[in-house]
């Protein structure tokens, strides 16, 4: 058939650098909708333990995060990571904002961080505007596809949400430019795996990266090249973040006080957890408990 005059064949298809970057991840949906403010009129100071991408279809909203105070107009899309804290409000009194919404989880965990940046939002707001762009179309259909639950509508909705990053991530422009993370082999990965695992089961003890190096079988300094390689970031700020994430679960779901939370995670100082918690979220936890 392929040497039949009716056939031209074209040439074969190759991976790119996007693909190869997104095959590293899986998402998982864990909630949507759409949501109204109707009567409410702002909040402040609130966080997501999860991934998040709203499409605005009524604005404009006014937020902020980080410090920086912009204006969400209709057709924008904004994405944030999790545990971002954030107020927003309507920007004008006769108009209440409405806004489509995805709420996700990156896996596996030791990825999650290669996922932010990638996405590039570690200090930075970014807005993609998808008024009558594949974006908006994917967000449509991810809604749809949930409302009506036809046979396959969960494999359909899960595809839709990587095509909907993929957009975003296309709109930022190429990747290509940037450093790529290096991928995990199935060895490494493992090592990744356990050392992850074995993080999450002591949490609440004061970690040493040669507890975890030995765990794993491999050397501190090994431990270090694959966390620096694959993650971007070194065995200790993985176990800091990892403790920060537990920090803000115990501020949202328990009573205990700071003290009792630096405790639990290890901190023999509070202070030093107080400060610790203030460079990775960007307010203390005693503000954080308050609002």
């Amino acid at each position: 058939m392929t040497n039949s005059p009716y056939f031209r064949s074209l040439p074969p298809l190759t991976e790119d650098y996007l693909s190869r970057e997104l095959d590293t991840y899986q998402l998982s949906l864990l909630s949507l909708g759409h949501f109204k403010t109707g009567q409410v009129r702002s909040v402040s100071n609130s966080s997501l333990p999860c991934h998040r991408v709203i499409y605005v279809t009524v604005g404009p909203i006014r937020y902020t995060i980080h410090g920086s105070t912009f204006i969400l107009e209709k057709g924008d899309v904004l994405y944030t990571p999790p545990n971002t804290i954030f107020s927003a409000g309507n920007a004008h009194d006769h108009v209440h904002p409405e806004f489509l919404y995805l709420y996700f989880h990156v896996l596996p965990h030791y990825q999650e961080q290669p996922f932010i940046r990638m996405m590039e939002t570690a200090g930075k707001i970014r807005i993609f505007h998808a008024l009558r762009s594949p974006i908006e179309f994917y967000f449509h259909t991810i809604m749809e596809e949930y409302e009506k639950q036809r046979p396959g509508y969960y494999h359909k909705i899960h595809s839709y949400l990587m095509l909907l990053i993929m957009e975003l991530l296309r709109q930022k422009g190429t990747p290509a430019a940037a450093a790529p993370m290096v991928r995990a082999d199935s060895g490494t990965a493992l090592i990744l795996n356990k050392a992850a695992s074995y993080i999450a089961a002591n949490i609440s003890e004061p970690l040493r990266i040669s507890q975890v190096s030995h765990i794993c079988g491999v050397s501190e300094s090994y431990l270090y090249k694959i966390f620096s390689s694959c993650l971007g970031l070194s065995p200790k700020d993985y176990i800091l973040n990892c403790k920060m994430e537990y920090a803000v679960k115990l501020l949202k779901e328990t009573n205990l006080t700071v003290t009792q939370i630096s405790r639990e995670l290890g901190f023999s100082n509070p202070n030093h957890f107080s400060n610790t918690f203030y460079k990775c979220k960007g307010v203390r936890p005693s503000k954080y408990t308050a609002d």
